[in-house]
């Protein structure tokens, strides 16, 4: 009976996985075929992630050298209503919306969906190279990966942000059936995975920035403004990410306010000396002394 068959291949892999990771590597059950298999998995869920996240990290590339970040004239891209988001930002964001229409149609067959699902728990490292490339570019000493997976997993910053817009977990109607569960999560897990990866990107680009104006600033608000926008339309539980509308709120603040953020850090904690020194980063790009 397929319950049957299903219950025990469930109750397999449970020993497989469990004595995987509580046994010494010398007495693992099946250690080469289960070493074997992760790595199969890793290299598919890396190239699923090429994929979805190409055109966006297209857009993006090189967003840093524009020369809207640094000019002193009034922003070109405006209207009676202000400043627009403009072309780089419009591309990331029509992806984004894209690629909810673009993952939908892969859940057509529930049966391999489900067996997706079970091997996506740690799907988000795929996105972490982002964030270790932000840390190293906004100058944090240390060790880049630990410090950089707690700012990509958002959790661990929540209270030192000045502004936090993520949409929390969303729990699925009674009425929903398993199948449509199933694609919901398949379809979230990826939107995340991208979000996250733009999200790092982004905070790289803008700690590479040679200097940043008050209308440079506009800009950068009015792109984080739309991308965020963008983002809770999407729906992505966690996004947009927290360090996003930090972001945001720092190129929003007036000198004397980000200095004095900067100033009650404390620098005994080793991540909120981390985000000091991001904000020292934006204070010194603004033109603003910060005593360290």
């Amino acid at each position: 009976d397929d319950k049957l068959k299903d219950v025990a291949l469930a109750s397999l892999r449970e020993i497989v996985e469990d004595n995987a990771t509580t046994t010494p590597s010398n007495v693992r059950l099946l250690s080469q075929a289960n070493q074997s298999v992760r790595n199969l998995k890793n290299s598919c869920q890396a190239f699923v992630f090429d994929v979805c996240s190409c055109v966006a990290y297209r857009h993006l590339h090189n967003m840093s050298a524009m020369e809207c970040w640094r000019s002193q004239q009034p922003a070109s891209g405006t209207d009676a209503y202000g400043t627009l988001p403009q072309t780089y930002v419009n591309g990331v964001g029509e992806h984004m919306l894209a690629l909810v229409q673009y993952l939908e149609p892969l859940t057509s067959d529930q049966d391999l969906i489900a067996l997706a699902n079970e091997v996506m728990s740690d799907i988000h490292q795929v996105s972490l190279s982002a964030w270790e490339r932000f840390v190293g570019a906004s100058g944090i000493l240390g060790d880049d990966t630990d410090i950089a997976k707690q700012f990509m997993e958002g959790t661990s910053i929540a209270e030192y942000v000045k502004n936090n817009e993520a949409l929390g977990h969303e729990e699925y109607a009674d009425e929903i059936t398993d199948e449509e569960k199933h694609s919901a999560e398949f379809c979230s897990a990826w939107l995340g995975v991208v979000a996250l990866a733009v999200a790092g990107r982004i905070l790289e680009e803008a700690m590479r920035f040679p200097s940043l104006t008050q209308k440079g600033c506009e800009h950068l608000m009015t792109d984080l403004e739309y991308l965020k926008n963008v983002l809770i339309a999407v729906g992505v539980t966690g996004h947009p990410h927290p360090m996003l509308c930090h972001l945001s709120s720092l190129v929003a603040m007036e000198g004397a306010e980000l200095v004095g953020l900067i100033g009650t850090r404390d620098r005994g904690n080793r991540l909120e000396e981390a985000m000091a020194t991001v904000e020292t980063r934006i204070a010194l790009l603004r033109g603003f002394a910060v005593n360290n």
